[in-house]
């Protein structure tokens, strides 16, 4: 810790100086001032962490110059040395920041446990700046995130929690930009966590550079060759900012050979309470990648359908029908399938969107659907169930008419796959359950002695069953034994209760009421209908 001392009295600094081994406490010993003028230059050079300094000097006294210490916010801690026993002296001083004041010629023993413990007091305030400083990258990054998801401050706060933080930005107009990176097809790359780590910090750089006029400004990256850019710009700026973005582009793909896109939200009020908005907005931008290729610098204000549609800028809410299609696939029904298609389409047509919009939504659904089977067979990949050709072929599209013939030509295909898929491989178990059922049909089993033939639990079979099959278990052991019921009434002189034992049924009535309840007749009906 630097010290000094500020007297007009020589003897006071050469007595200090003699009577305590500050360097054995941990100090450093400043060159002395003998007037608060000379004082504020030998602060100004030697940045001294504490004061000793008399309240009257000449030129300028100790309690003014704590004051203009206090106007240039330098930082420096301050114990009063006075020879005047005055409350009035001490109460100014302490209200000016001084940690004590003590009357000349001061105690040794005192004023060392004085300075003592505000060295200890500025030891753990410098532990503390240290934290901070070490963990200050991740604090503004956490801050902005919560703005950028949703969080509000009022401006206070606002302004409390930027400066705090060191964050140049303010209340005021302000623009959200998502750029995004992408590796060339022809150009690999296989970073580890370090190499990726430094081309974070490259693009970072780059972007530094090329926005430098720009102060009013911050970068964070949220994920793997994400980022994002929060910036100040005033209405007559607006050119230029996009001048420099389409440059910040050029030069980010010809240094780092990465394909760029970027996305430039509407001109938001502020960001402390549109920060989401903000973000949903230049997201939306950075979607119409699908429409313009890579390499491209897209305002969401350019975008007319975006100003129409959106004002408030919350982009258009897809067909809420996810779940239905993905549910279609995995249990393979064509007619679920079909339906959802028709209302989807009847959704599109009534909701009067654009043709680029109703192709991005539909596009958003497709990848849904891919993603469902991929899921459900992990071998698959994304980009192997939803080619670049097969995207193409939706955007291609002229009428809303053949943008429906696409979609269900393509979920045609995911459907057929799906059902050709759970023949093979991992159904096994599924295969094995479906040979027992057909050899013990006819006597008295359940799931449970199923699942124990199969090594399996009961729920988990009962749900890997469904999920290849389209049909509980339960469902198809009652399909098998009425097959055979079926047959069984059709082909032979048989009596109903003969026929409803060996379909493996022992209640009588039982196996009446179910084929009646399954076939729609009773077994005697169906009997005389096949005579």
């Amino acid at each position: 810790m630097r010290i000094m001392v500020i007297d007009d009295e020589p003897i006071v600094p050469e007595a200090l100086r003699a009577l305590i081994p500050w360097e054995e406490h941990g100090f450093t010993w400043l060159p002395p001032a003998d007037n608060g003028l000379d004082a504020l230059e030998g602060i100004e050079r030697n940045k001294p962490d504490l004061l000793l300094l008399d309240c009257r000097m000449p030129g300028l006294t100790g309690l003014e110059l704590l004051e203009e210490l206090a106007s240039r916010e330098l930082p420096v801690k301050s114990v009063i040395l006075s020879g005047h026993d005055e409350f009035v002296y001490a109460q100014q001083a302490i209200k000016l920041g001084a940690l004590d004041y003590l009357l000349k010629p001061p105690d040794i023993d005192q004023l060392l446990g004085v300075v003592l413990s505000v060295k200890e007091q500025w030891e753990e305030e410098q532990k503390l700046k240290h934290q901070l400083k070490d963990h200050l990258p991740l604090i503004r990054f956490r801050f902005l995130s919560s703005l950028l998801e949703g969080a509000r401050f009022n401006e206070e706060l606002f302004l409390e929690k930027t400066g705090f933080l060191g964050i140049p930005l303010r209340i005021g107009p302000v623009y959200a930009v998502l750029v995004e990176l992408e590796e060339e097809p022809d150009d690999p790359r296989n970073y580890s966590y370090e190499d990726q780590q430094l081309m974070n910090f490259a693009v970072q750089n780059i972007a530094e550079e090329t926005l430098e006029a720009w102060d009013e400004k911050f970068i964070l990256c949220p994920g793997h060759n994400q980022f994002v850019l929060i910036v100040h710009v005033a209405d007559s700026d607006t050119s230029r900012f996009r001048d420099d973005l389409r440059r910040l582009a050029d030069n980010l793909q010809t240094t780092l050979r990465y394909s760029v896109m970027i996305g430039v939200s509407a001109r938001g009020s502020s960001l402390n309470t549109e920060g989401k908005s903000l973000c949903q907005s230049a997201r939306t931008a950075l979607e119409y990648k699908y429409y313009t290729g890579p390499n491209q610098v897209v305002f969401v204000e350019d975008l007319e359908w975006e100003r129409e549609l959106a004002p408030d800028l919350e982009t258009p809410d897809a067909a809420p029908v996810d779940e239905a299609l993905r549910l279609a696939l995995k249990i393979g029904s064509i007619e679920q399938l079909e339906q959802w298609l028709d209302d989807f389409v009847a959704q599109l047509k009534s909701s009067d969107y654009p043709a680029q919009v109703t192709k991005s939504i539909a596009l958003q659904h497709m990848v849904a659907a891919a993603g469902s089977l991929s899921v459900m067979h992990p071998k698959l990949a994304l980009d192997e169930l939803l080619p670049a050709s097969q995207i193409a072929q939706f955007f291609e599209a002229a009428t809303l008419e053949q943008l429906a013939a696409s979609l269900r030509s393509y979920l045609n295909g995911l459907l057929e796959r799906t059902l050709d898929l759970r023949k093979v491989g991992k159904n096994a178990v599924v295969e094995k359950t479906k040979l027992f059922i057909a050899e013990h049909y006819r006597g008295n089993i359940t799931l449970d002695t199923i699942a124990q033939e199969v090594f399996l639990s009961p729920v988990y079979l009962s749900f890997l069953f469904k999920q290849v099959e389209g049909v509980n278990l339960s469902d198809y052991l009652t399909e098998i034994r009425l097959a055979e019921a079926k047959r069984l009434l059709a082909g032979s002189s048989l009596k109903t209760y003969e026929v409803a034992v060996r379909s493996g049924y022992q209640d009588e009535k039982y196996f009446s009421r179910l084929f009646k309840k399954k076939i729609g007749m009773t077994p005697t009906e169906y009997r005389n209908l096949q005579a």
